[in-house]
């Protein structure tokens, strides 16, 4: 999928989130919003973004390699969940685990799939759509409508 279909699956992860944590508090809503959705960009993020870190990434691990794990999900779940307790209120490590998985599991609809059960030599693959193409356009138009859904209940 593109970045433009995770960013938006992201949005929707934090919007629904939101709605089953009882979170009513427009402030704490996006909190939760900018997490679920900057975890949905992360794995393409440092595989891309980051010069050092992204080149070694893709020499060891390949593309959708290390970043597409779900041992690295639950890692930045930890690590969230160790800068924000849960006490504070904000269910910000459950959105970044949203987010994070959010990504994974649409990049499972890729023909290459993903090594989400690392270190099992299994790929999760669900289709074999290629990235960019009309599925890709049907699942970000989806999960916008879920991310509008989400968002009308904090209207006024």
């Amino acid at each position: 999928m593109n970045g433009t279909t995770h960013l938006i699956a992201g949005v929707a992860c934090g919007l629904a989130l939101t709605r089953a944590q009882g979170v009513t508090d427009p402030l704490m809503a996006a909190a939760v919003v900018v997490v679920a959705s900057g975890a949905a960009l992360m794995p393409d993020w440092v595989q891309i973004n980051v010069p050092a870190l992204g080149k070694t990434f893709r020499g060891v691990f390949g593309h959708r390699g290390i970043s597409h794990w779900l041992l690295t999900a639950a890692a930045v779940y930890f690590a969230v969940a160790a800068l924000y307790p849960a006490r504070s209120g904000a269910p910000l490590a459950l959105a970044s685990l949203a987010g994070y998985v959010s990504h994974i599991l649409l990049d499972a609809f890729n023909a290459p799939g993903v090594p989400a059960f690392w270190p099992l030599p299994w790929r999760l693959r669900l289709a074999t759509f290629k990235s960019g193409g009309w599925f890709d356009g049907v699942a970000r138009f989806c999960a916008g409508l879920l991310a509008l859904w989400g968002a009308l209940r904090f209207i006024p």
